[in-house]
């Protein structure tokens, strides 16, 4: 009985360790490395690298602890270095990113999914049939319009392979990894595509019109493409992370 005790005493003292320590280098990339792009002059698009330890605390602790790390890291976040007003819808999003990757985990270690790999290829035709269908975005004379102006030609061809490399992603990683590495990059791409709907796409999209009273439909498609881009970017450095941490790290509770 004293053993076990002593056993979940030290167990809870590594989760806490380790989430702080997750947090602590959030802050760090928060301070370091930062991209905000506007949109008809609000900061509607940020690039940064702070959501990477918030997924992995979910994956590692558990859904709880992520969900924790990632509401801790956004008040800190805030208070070291502010990128507009403090909005509490952030701040739960900031949890979600923590919290789903953790339950998709969790849930992808007991089940097998077939057809997986298409998960990115049907993404993908839902955001163009949402960005045509707005009208924000189409095709024109063999160029790509953006709210009724040509994007140039580099931006063009830059979307294209984005848009290829995201749907051929998960199909190459069968080809070339080995089966355990090819499965598990296949469920973090679904795992963080997944997060991102909900929390960079649809809420935090949301949470941008309630502060700046911009159109949702105006922000949306902008948005989307910066996804197209971070998913796989966040998907290729969790899973070199987790190939390079030791079996010991990976099942830390």
């Amino acid at each position: 009985m004293k053993s076990n005790a002593i056993g979940r005493s030290r167990s809870r003292t590594k989760v806490v360790v380790y989430a702080g320590l997750l947090i602590a280098v959030s802050v760090v990339l928060k301070l370091v490395f930062e991209i905000y792009i506007p949109l008809g002059g609000f900061p509607s698009l940020r690039i940064n690298l702070t959501s990477i330890p918030t997924i992995l605390s979910g994956i590692l602790l558990g859904p709880g602890i992520g969900f924790i790390v990632g509401v801790v890291t956004d008040l800190l976040c805030y208070v070291v270095k502010p990128g507009g007003p403090w909005f509490v819808g952030f701040t739960l999003s900031a949890g979600l990113t923590g919290l789903i990757p953790g339950l998709f985990w969790m849930l992808f270690k007991k089940y097998e999914f077939k057809h997986i790999k298409w998960f990115n290829t049907a993404f993908i035709a839902v955001c163009l049939v949402i960005l045509t269908a707005t009208g924000l975005f189409g095709f024109e004379n063999g160029q790509i319009m953006y709210n009724g102006e040509p994007l140039n030609m580099f931006i063009m061809i830059l979307f294209a392979v984005l848009l290829v490399l995201f749907a051929v992603y998960p199909f190459v990683a069968s080809r070339f990894m080995k089966e355990n590495e090819a499965v598990e990059t296949e469920n973090l791409l679904v795992i963080i595509t997944f997060e991102q709907i909900v929390n960079s796409i649809i809420l935090n999209t949301w949470f941008l019109t309630i502060l700046y009273g911009q159109a949702w439909l105006v922000l949306l498609p902008a948005r989307v493409i910066t996804n197209i881009f971070l998913i796989p970017l966040y998907t290729i450095v969790l899973a070199a992370i987790l190939r390079m941490l030791p079996k010991k790290y990976l099942d830390i509770r």
